[in-house]
């Protein structure tokens, strides 16, 4: 499969006095030839976007202790004095050893691509909701197992009816316009495994590549995105209709278990798998759907913010595949013949459909 990042290796690392058993600050070379400097504090932050838990500090590894003395990470305690030698040497052994787990999934996505992701989610314009008045602008989490945004404050977008977004207005434009990418996974993933797919409709696409003959558009696509998301065979095949040749072709041009073994084995080897992007994915639960939708994300993320730029948009909201901005009538008439939009690191194209909301 297609990757776009390197592994980032740390030069510098601040230990933080909370993490040390004299309560002072301490910094140390990992490899004089590393990429970046960091901390403890840092690699934390990186392992809470993966839903990972914090590295504890030494106060927090010893929490009924230091509950019952009221100590908190801020105070400068003498832990060889009130723990002893012994426990601060196996904490030592504890955070060298989460010390190199960290050096074994920094990447470029967290140096490189995470903040440009944050950018498209930052600085969103409010729209009118139904009833005339202001809604809260919302806030996304990019914390999570696979990198699919949450909403954690402010109006939520991502459970809101096609109905009430309809009814929303812009607070300074003339329209609300999605730009929507068509059947983004699929598209993404094929492209991925280095599938050339000349048809904006992926699925017309397989129909006729693979000459698969089902009743409608709609079950095909239900099959293929229940093969994707892990469905059981038996599953897969009731939606297309009892067809175990069909079946059969999809999974073959998918490749779907070849690339799951290679996912398998990598999470075997290392303890998480990476998507095309260097985010690791620290699960194997329907691991082929975790690498295409995390990969997903990251490459609406990346398309969605150069367009924006390009074309001097104000975002919204976001759900998932489908940005909406505010145009007026001169914006949206450049923008909606628009046909593909591309991620400036992958160079790869997705078809989109651009149209009006409100």
């Amino acid at each position: 499969m297609i990757q776009h990042y390197k592994k980032v290796k740390i030069k510098k690392l601040k230990i933080e006095k909370e993490f040390d058993y004299r309560s002072s600050d301490k910094f140390i070379i990992i490899d004089p030839e590393g990429d970046v400097n960091t901390s403890i504090q840092k690699i934390n932050l990186l392992r809470r976007i993966s839903n990972l838990e914090n590295i504890l500090t030494i106060s927090e590894s010893n929490y009924k202790l230091c509950n019952i003395l009221n100590i908190r990470d801020t105070d400068r305690v003498n832990w060889e004095f009130l723990i002893g030698k012994s426990i601060c040497r196996d904490y030592t052994k504890y955070l060298l050893s989460e010390i190199r787990h960290a050096s074994g999934f920094i990447t470029s996505y967290h140096t490189e691509i995470l903040p440009q992701r944050i950018k498209l989610y930052e600085n969103l314009t409010s729209v009118i909701g139904p009833d005339g008045h202001q809604l809260e602008t919302p806030i996304y989490s990019h914390s999570s197992v696979s990198g699919r945004t949450t909403i954690t404050q402010g109006h939520n977008f991502l459970t809101s009816t096609k109905e009430f977004r309809k009814s929303c207005k812009s607070i300074n434009s003339d329209h609300l316009v999605s730009i929507d990418f068509k059947s983004c996974e699929p598209n993404l993933y094929l492209r991925a495994i280095g599938k050339e797919i000349k048809n904006s409709d992926v699925y017309n696409h397989l129909m006729t590549e693979l000459d698969i003959k089902v009743d409608n558009r709609s079950q095909l696509k239900r099959g293929i995105l229940s093969v994707l998301y892990g469905a059981s065979d038996e599953t897969a095949r009731r939606i297309l209709g009892g067809d175990n040749k069909t079946l059969a072709k999809i999974k073959t041009f998918f490749e779907i278990e070849e690339t799951t073994n290679k996912l398998r084995e990598e999470f075997d080897r290392e303890g998480f798998i990476f998507n095309m992007y260097g985010r690791p994915i620290f699960s194997d639960k329907s691991i082929l759907n975790k690498w295409i939708q995390s990969s997903a994300v990251d490459f609406c993320s990346l398309a969605f913010l150069k367009f924006a730029r390009d074309n001097n948009l104000s975002v919204s909201y976001l759900i998932h595949d489908d940005m909406v901005v505010n145009c007026s009538e001169s914006e949206y008439q450049l923008i909606k013949e628009t046909k593909t939009l591309q991620d400036p690191c992958s160079k790869i194209s997705l078809p989109v459909e651009i149209s009006i909301v409100s």
